[in-house]
């Protein structure tokens, strides 16, 4: 089936189906051994160059459709809500502040994280999603984790400042909602969902936690990556202690 312009056109599930396979493909290809977290890392920059080069390709339809991405650096009414991860990604940006922030700034990483998770936990679902607070990560209006942000932040692109806006203003107005690009979103969910399908099948037990949530973990268990490339959950590490 193709459309006016000879593009295949898919269903939906087809396509999510089409998605999840490609990052279990990627998964599959490049975690090769959990001996360290290099192959993991190696898999996940693959699929986050996937996403990337289907966003800029996205991106060009949407400018020759009058309707481009309004989403730009100091743009950031969308980094003040709950966003979710998974365990691969905790453990990549935890790696990547190691590595790049000096001691004041890791504290300051850990202390925004308490802070906004102080705010939120234990709170309803809805609730929470009500919460207005700054990302752990946000920087003068930027995020300092940029290269190993989680994909829900990749694909979470709208075509309207003034819509985000508006949400940010209003969070518990259930008729108001930011104008996002429901393709890129459903391609990088279900392309995570593949990445994470293929770690489960290999004994990984993966979670689905917010940033504050994880970034808290990890900094009172500096060491968990080495007990999840065997043990695979924090349920595990406490059953030692």
């Amino acid at each position: 089936m193709t459309d006016k312009n000879n593009e295949p056109q898919f269903n939906d599930k087809e396509r999510n189906l089409t998605f999840y396979k490609d990052g279990y493909t990627i998964a599959a290809r490049e975690v090769t051994d959990f001996d360290n977290l290099t192959p993991l890392f190696k898999g996940m920059q693959s699929q986050y160059n996937a996403i990337s080069q289907l966003t800029q390709s996205f991106a060009m339809r949407t400018h020759q459709q009058h309707k481009p991405i309004a989403c730009e650096k100091g743009c950031n009414w969308c980094c003040h809500q709950p966003v979710y991860m998974t365990t691969q990604e905790a453990l990549l940006i935890y790696e990547y502040i190691i590595q790049t922030s000096d001691r004041k700034q890791l504290e300051t990483f850990r202390n925004n994280a308490e802070k906004k998770l102080k705010k939120t936990k234990n709170l309803p679902e809805e609730k929470k999603q009500n919460i207005i607070h700054p990302c752990a990560f946000l920087s003068d209006g930027a995020c300092s984790i940029y290269p190993v942000r989680p994909m829900a932040c990749r694909i979470y692109l709208s075509a309207s400042k003034v819509s985000c806006k508006k949400k940010y203003d209003n969070p518990g107005n259930k008729d108001i909602f930011p104008e996002l690009f429901d393709f890129l979103l459903k391609a990088g969910k279900y392309m995570n969902e593949g990445f994470v399908g293929f770690l489960k099948g290999k004994g990984r037990k993966m979670e689905e936690l917010t940033i504050e949530e994880f970034m808290v973990k990890l900094f009172k268990n500096p060491d968990f990556y080495k007990k999840w490339l065997v043990e695979d959950s924090f349920n595990a590490e406490s059953k030692h202690k």
